[in-house]
């Protein structure tokens, strides 16, 4: 797994809680709580997968210079990771109703933090 290697989980993690727990103020019952929960660990996972299906592409791309070994493992994990997207905003939807816009704007940020936890030991190794 790639993901532990390229990502500092540690750094993701010390920003990712307290701006969850800014948008978990905004909540008006647990039923928006659990909502903004729900796609808050949905989207973890969605970002684990998506950074996981880059990385096994950049490197197949360098070590092989084409990505058959692993087209089946990257189509699985874009797949499972829209499904999982989708079924927690459908759930929070159904939650929340109109105000879903708080963990969609909370999922928007958590993508900025990965982008930012990515560890330059993982940039730089190849």
């Amino acid at each position: 797994m790639l993901l532990k290697t390229k990502i500092n989980l540690k750094k993701f993690f010390l920003i990712s809680l307290p701006t969850t727990g800014i948008f978990l103020a905004f909540s008006r019952d647990w039923n928006d709580a659990a909502a903004i929960i729900l796609v808050y660990t949905a989207t973890v996972v969605h970002l684990g997968m998506l950074s996981e299906a880059v990385f096994e592409l950049i490197e197949s791309q360098v070590k092989e210079g084409h990505i058959h070994n692993v087209k089946d493992k990257i189509m699985y994990l874009f797949m499972g990771k829209i499904t999982i997207l989708i079924l927690s905003l459908l759930i929070g939807r159904q939650l929340m109703g109109n105000r879903i816009i708080i963990p969609v704007i909370n999922y928007v940020i958590q993508i900025f933090i990965l982008a930012f936890s990515i560890s330059s030991k993982g940039r730089d190794k190849t």
